[in-house]
């Protein structure tokens, strides 16, 4: 029984130990990373010069065969939007999926259980993950913020401001959709396109193109909403109340529904990670002096 208690002490004492090596380990890589920016000049320039470290460009390429790292890039840039990883770059992310995954293939060999070999598929992911939920955040807290952000151009609208003015002055708010209401003036500027066009133009307005290419329907159905707005001129106050009225509405129902949700939501969370570890705990307790007195046969 003694002997049984000291292994398992010792296995979690060199996981520790292997936690810490591996977690400084990826930091001092990612230090060493000089960012994904760095891989689009080098693409465009065909050359080496332009090539960013070589951890960070072997990762890359590695993950770039198995997913989408323009989809990945825009992830982050969501996540940016919202305050997250500010000072990350896609390679970073890269660098420590495979750094994590080192770490959980090493754990997974030094305890020789067969569960122990999920650890490194774990580590890879565990980056990603948070990369991808910080994106998810940043999409719903835009959603959350429409109705405020078309009140805020309504009343502008219903002060006479013009609907670029009133987008630009939307813009310098907080939160996600205030920055991608400035990206949608940065492309206008950028381009020359109009920042709203109307339905028989032979294009489409800036709003509209950056607003419809972020994959989120709802931003896309503001969007054209508001571009509607802005070429009825002077109707324009009147319909954006309606649009902000019809947005808080809409997201009110949300509210609700995901309230008639949450029993359904929470007892699989609770099962998860309170009833089923305590019911591990009680039967590794009970079945350790059974494995002892097995082993001493």
């Amino acid at each position: 029984m003694i002997s049984t208690v000291l292994s398992l002490l010792g296995i979690l004492l060199a996981a520790a130990a292997l936690a810490v090596a591996g977690y400084y380990g990826a930091r001092w890589a990612v230090s060493m990373s000089e960012g994904y920016g760095h891989l689009l000049d080098y693409r465009a320039a065909g050359g080496e010069d332009a090539a960013p470290s070589g951890a960070e460009r072997r990762a890359l390429g590695l993950f770039g065969k198995v997913m989408s790292l323009d989809e990945w890039e825009r992830r982050l840039h969501w996540a940016q939007r919202n305050g997250r990883f500010q000072d990350k770059r896609l390679g970073n992310f890269a660098v420590q999926s495979l750094g994590f995954g080192l770490f959980g293939f090493a754990l997974a060999v030094m305890m020789s259980a067969p569960v122990t070999w999920l650890l490194p598929v774990i580590g890879i992911a565990i980056p990603w993950v948070r990369l991808y939920s910080a994106a998810e955040d940043a999409r719903d807290r835009t959603t959350r913020d429409l109705p405020a952000v078309a009140a805020v151009v309504a009343s502008e609208l219903a002060a006479g401001t013009p609907a670029d003015e009133a987008v630009r002055r939307a813009a310098v708010l907080p939160g996600p959709l205030a920055g991608l209401l400035a990206d949608a003036m940065t492309f206008s500027r950028e381009t020359g396109r109009p920042l709203f066009a109307d339905v028989h133009s032979p294009v489409r307005g800036a709003l509209v193109e950056v607003f419809t290419r972020e994959g989120v329907p709802q931003l896309a159905v503001f969007a054209r909403q508001l571009n509607a707005v802005a070429v009825k001129g002077v109707e324009g106050a009147a319909l954006m109340s309606g649009v902000a009225q019809s947005l808080a509405d809409e997201y009110q129902a949300m509210i609700e529904r995901r309230i008639e949700q949450l029993d359904s939501r929470i007892w699989p969370v609770i099962a998860l990670f309170f009833f089923f570890p305590f019911v591990g705990l009680i039967l590794l307790v009970n079945l350790l002096p059974a494995l002892a007195a097995l082993s001493g046969m």
